[in-house]
């Protein structure tokens, strides 16, 4: 998995069925990320390799050539409703959106069942329980939003990530 989120999504789905390496951890910027030459032998070794696209991850491509990986790149973000910052690009950071995290756990499950059919089931009975969190996680952020009075509904950031977890929840960003 590029990042540390998609990986957390992986592992809840994959368990110990399969060995997850996270490029980017959660110490870590995707942003900023700088792959290193065992970066480089991690991608040629994998079978898969899960990104969430939308120019996310704008090292992965080059890295990926150079590896000379033959794995299968899945773009969890193909699946998903986006959010444009302006006429020609995309918010790459569509996980601000529970609902996107969702259709993400749903890919990843659908992907790792064609490469791996023997465990389907495994893997759909851990798909659905983690899907089951994550509704419960939606519904707690939409009650707990909800006691904000509606003109105290902001978000002050210094970066520009939360644009689909205040289009979802209806918060304004300051």
């Amino acid at each position: 998995a590029t990042f540390s989120i998609l990986g957390d999504w992986v592992k809840n789905i994959a368990k110990d069925k399969a060995e997850i390496i996270i490029l980017v951890g959660a110490d870590a910027d995707t942003h900023t990320f700088e792959p290193t030459p065992q970066d480089i032998i991690t991608l040629a070794k994998a079978d898969i390799i899960f990104e969430n696209g939308l120019g996310f991850e704008h090292w992965l491509t080059d890295i990926y050539k150079a590896s000379g990986s033959q794995a299968v790149r899945i773009d969890i973000s193909s699946a998903m409703e986006l959010n444009y910052i302006d006429e020609k690009n995309v918010d790459p950071h569509v996980w601000q959106n529970v609902k996107n995290a969702i259709k993400a756990v749903e890919k990843i499950c659908e992907e790792l069942k064609k490469s791996d059919p023997e465990n389907a089931l495994f893997y759909e009975s851990n798909a659905k329980q983690y899907i089951l969190q994550l509704e419960q996680l939606d519904l707690w952020i939409v009650e707990t939003i909800s006691i904000v009075p509606i003109e105290s509904r902001k978000i002050v950031t210094s970066h520009d990530s939360f644009g689909y977890f205040a289009k979802k929840y209806g918060l304004k960003i300051v």
